[in-house]
């Protein structure tokens, strides 16, 4: 059996006053569609109202605050690095200790055996220290320079030898001129 809606077809001729109408509504958009044109001309021609056709925007940004772009030393800085894992390195040495002690008393060692032992996983740990201090000092010099920075301010002897120039005190009394303040003004 055949589908109901292949077999019915209807077919309207549009009538003519169906076409008249359809046309005077598309002449009536059209002219609509000029007007706002011409509106749009209009107001592109008054300064600042609309952005040109070339993407310029004049006056658009006049009543927000101005976003200014960062200084070219400011761009030219490398962005910091990402921050490595935060590892608890006296956590982990402690962990460490504890662990060698524990097995040392597992395995049945004497006091003393355990005691040496003790020593030297603590010496283990003292060289780890000092290999990661020694390696964050070389860092540090290769990012702020050759040097590592001073502790302290250098010794200058220009600070402690005398002057070669007479002070007050080297002056004898009446040698000295006398400062005085000028008189009053009178108001």
């Amino acid at each position: 059996m055949a589908d109901p809606s292949e077999t019915t077809q209807i077919s309207r001729e549009p009538a003519a006053e169906d076409a008249e109408e359809l046309l005077g509504a598309v002449r009536s958009l059209a002219a609509k569609m000029g007007g706002l044109q011409a509106e749009v001309q209009a107001l592109r021609r008054e300064a600042g109202s609309l952005p040109a056709e070339n993407g310029e925007r004049p006056g658009w940004d006049e009543g927000r605050p101005v976003v200014r772009e960062s200084p070219a030393w400011v761009r030219s800085v490398d962005s910091p690095g990402s921050r490595g894992l935060a590892v608890p390195w006296l956590l982990l040495e402690i962990l460490f200790l504890v662990a060698v002690a524990v097995l040392a008393a597992v395995a049945g060692l004497d006091a003393l055996v355990i005691a040496g032992v003790m020593v030297v996983a603590w010496l283990l740990v003292a060289a780890a220290e000092w290999a990661a201090a020694r390696n964050s000092l070389r860092e540090r010099a290769l990012v702020y320079g050759g040097s590592a920075p001073q502790t302290g301010v250098p010794d200058d002897p220009s600070w402690f030898a005398a002057s070669r120039e007479e002070t007050a005190l080297d002056l004898a009394v009446d040698d000295r001129a006398s400062t005085r303040l000028p008189p009053p003004q009178p108001e």
